[in-house]
């Protein structure tokens, strides 16, 4: 069995709890390196209690991003860890790149959220030229890698075929079939997520509720969760015109600050349908084309394997295996109120036990072949 693991992770909470789940099966020590924000939101309960091999080492607001990084490098020099895994990559990646050379006798592994923004290398500017150096010293530095689509996986080969790549869920599924229903009221549709227009069409959403939903709530009371924090320009803005739209038998929540995993995870069991509207067609963080579900990952797919709901999503969303029961594609707003429909008048135990069944795949014990390749353990 292999020494230890260390893990640094800042910004993605949802990529972590499938991780740690494999990791405790194969390292007797782990160790992870995050943000107070990411501590948080790893579970609903204290994530010492759930992986109790694992130690947390916290960002304090003191320490500077690239004091952290050479904390978490300095740690895994330690002889009683022989991996170091990266499991976001998203500041001070020239910095990164040099104080990985203190770790050549480790195993490096990293987990990717945007292939062509890992690929990429621009010239634009200072900043665009440091992390294209960084890149060059990371793509011949690591050749062991986890994606969170099988999609993802395909294109991250094809731009790098000499490179070991793997798909690795963010989490797996709960084993809880979630048949019971919140309100039985309201039907609950929950739209996950932040209330940003770059990630999710919120124009068209605004849309949607005038021009149609209104009317299906005439027939069938819906309550309408935003379930992200609105408390932007833009949210405000937003919120200001939705408000416009609500009836006693249209209800709209919203959310003044920051979601709780706990709040999150709570909206998320009581939902009855999951509507995901996301621009397929996005930019990662510097401004570099990817496709959801195709190049880029979304915490859509850790949001369906906790819970046995129904999803709607736009057509070209790269919908994996196993997800067919779960994902319902639309390509306009008249096709999305046929399929809303069709679903209300379809919820039932049988669906529920239909997306439990084909979701179970999604188990730790049908990945850990794929977590020893990651780590090169040798059984």
């Amino acid at each position: 069995m292999p020494a230890g693991l260390v893990i640094y992770e800042t910004t993605h909470h949802e990529t972590l709890p499938a991780l740690l789940d494999l990791a405790s099966m194969y390292f007797e020590n782990i160790a992870v390196f995050l943000r107070e924000m990411t501590y948080q939101n790893i579970s609903s309960i204290r994530p010492e209690e759930q992986w109790q091999k694992t130690a947390f080492f916290r960002q304090a607001e003191t320490v500077s991003n690239r004091a952290f990084i050479r904390e978490a490098v300095q740690f895994a020099g330690n002889g009683r860890y022989t991996h170091f895994h990266i499991s976001t990559l998203d500041n001070n990646l020239l910095y990164f790149a040099v104080e990985l050379y203190r770790l050549r006798r480790r195993h490096i592994s990293l987990s990717v959220q945007a292939v062509q923004g890992y690929r990429s290398c621009q010239y634009r500017s200072l900043r665009d030229i440091t992390e294209s150096l960084a890149k060059m010293v990371f793509h011949r530095r690591i050749r062991h890698y986890r994606v969170f689509f099988p999609r993802m996986k395909d294109i991250f080969l094809q731009q790098f075929p000499r490179t070991d790549c793997h798909f690795i869920p963010s989490r797996f599924f709960s084993g809880k079939p979630n048949i019971a229903k919140g309100n039985t009221d309201f039907l609950k549709l929950v739209i996950p997520g932040s209330i940003n227009p770059s990630r999710r069409d919120y124009a068209f959403v605004a849309a949607f509720i005038r021009d149609y939903l209104l009317e299906i709530a005439a027939k069938n009371a819906i309550e309408l969760v935003l379930l992200g924090d609105i408390n932007t320009p833009y949210g405000l803005k937003l919120k200001n015109e939705m408000k416009a739209y609500e009836t006693d038998r249209l209800r709209i929540r919203y959310y003044q600050g920051y979601v709780s995993q706990s709040e999150y995870e709570r909206q998320l069991a009581a939902a009855d349908i999951i509507w995901s509207p996301v621009n397929i067609n996005t930019k990662s963080i510097r401004g570099i084309p990817e496709r959801y579900g195709i190049s880029m990952a979304t915490g859509l797919m850790a949001d369906l394997l906790f819970i046995c709901r129904p999803a709607l999503v736009p057509e070209g969303f790269g919908i994996p295996e196993h997800y067919q029961e779960s994902l319902i594609t639309y390509d306009s707003p008249s096709v999305l109120a046929k399929r809303l429909v069709e679903l209300i008048n379809d919820l039932d135990e049988n669906r529920s036990i239909r997306i439990f069944n084909a979701l179970s795949f999604f188990s730790k014990e049908n990945f850990k072949k794929e977590f020893e390749e990651l780590m090169a353990i040798r059984r």
